[in-house]
């Protein structure tokens, strides 16, 4: 109904002058809204049983409608909440169940080996995909930390933030992608991960990014251009020719300040 609504509002716009397709248009619509009203009230109905996989289904498919949809997006939000609190509460009762009848010896396991794991998991991945880095970071982490002993969790998880990280790149957010390649790096536990050769060369394009704006900066605004020169070291110490440009900034700034101050003398 999405993607007829859509068409008919485009041929309405084609053909203002022929009412039936005004009255199409307008059909569909009154359609959506009331499918879209019957799958949030049955979407709240199942929150309110708990049964949170019901609840998603049906605010899934109001936002498949209703793209704008904000209750359903709201609920959505909610749910991952809900979800999110009951695999923690079923981490705690399986650990002190774990601990009772084994005598409080510790166990190990596979992230993912359980069903509240693996859930946890896409989660975190979906999280990270959507946009979400800090996210999906943080909950990625927390599996990590919590299962120190299992290598291959740690290097599928590294391996999608540097696919993300990759993403990044490709659309032009260095900044963000250098972030991520550093946190995977870091999360594998290896200095030899495949993306590791990225990070020295981003670090080199993102000093090179700073430092050209500061250079335009310099001729208009000597307080900015310190600022992008500082940055541009700050991701490669060893770029020399923004070391030397904000020398000379610092030097331009330190004169005007000097004659400004010369002006207000009575």
């Amino acid at each position: 109904m999405a993607t007829a609504a859509t068409q008919w509002q485009l041929v309405t716009l084609l053909a203002p002058e022929d009412d039936t397709y005004q009255s199409e248009w307008t059909a569909v619509r009154a359609a959506i809204a009331t499918s879209v009203k019957n799958h949030l009230q049955m979407g709240f109905a199942a929150m309110a049983k708990g049964d949170l996989e019901r609840a998603s289904q049906a605010m899934l498919r109001a936002l498949a409608l209703d793209p704008n949809q904000f209750d359903a997006a709201t609920a959505l939000r909610e749910i991952d909440r809900q979800r999110y609190t009951r695999i923690q509460a079923n981490r705690v009762a399986r650990a002190r169940l774990a601990d009772k009848v084994a005598g409080g010896a510790s166990r190990t396991k596979t992230v993912g080996s359980e069903p509240d794991d693996a859930l946890e998991l896409g989660h975190a991945l979906d999280m990270l995909r959507s946009g979400d880095a800090t996210g999906g970071i943080r909950d990625l982490k927390s599996l990590i930390d919590a299962n120190p002993q299992d290598h291959n969790a740690r290097q599928r998880i590294a391996t999608a933030i540097a696919e993300r990280a990759l993403e990044l790149e490709n659309h032009g957010s260095r900044e963000q992608a250098l972030l991520l390649y550093e946190q995977a790096t870091l999360l594998r536990g290896e200095t030899t991960a495949p993306w590791a050769a990225r990070v020295p060369a981003l670090r080199r394009a993102i000093s090179k990014q700073f430092f050209d704006m500061g250079t335009r900066a310099y001729r208009t605004n000597v307080t900015q251009a310190i600022t992008f020169f500082e940055t541009s070291l700050r991701y490669d110490p060893a770029n020399t020719q923004a070391a030397l440009k904000l020398e000379h900034a610092r030097a331009a700034h330190e004169t005007l300040d000097r004659i400004d101050n010369e002006k207000r003398k009575p």
